[in-house]
């Protein structure tokens, strides 16, 4: 159920920030732009199931901010940095 949810809510929110003008594509991207390209482009996801799994944070959501404060204000996580992807492992350099 919280999976079905939370696909939904994020789709839904994805959808409207792409309504408001609020997403920025380019480079091999930037069709999607296009409302039409768009809609087509989100179709699958949400025909696919979605893995969700939550639990409160071990030391509230201010250490869950600190966390991922770690990823946006130094050393970011991209693309050039993905090493691999496999099933359920994620590598980076």
């Amino acid at each position: 159920m919280l999976s079905r949810l939370f696909r939904r809510r994020f789709l839904e929110a994805l959808a409207d920030a792409h309504r408001r003008g609020a997403l920025l594509f380019f480079g091999d991207y930037a069709a999607l732009a296009d409302s039409a390209v768009f809609s087509q482009w989100l179709a699958p996801l949400r025909a696919c199931a979605w893995s969700v799994y939550a639990k409160r944070p071990f030391a509230g959501p201010e250490a869950v901010l600190a966390y991922f404060s770690r990823y946006t204000h130094r050393i970011p996580i991209f693309n050039q940095r993905l090493l691999a992807f496999v099933e359920r492992s994620v590598s980076f350099r």
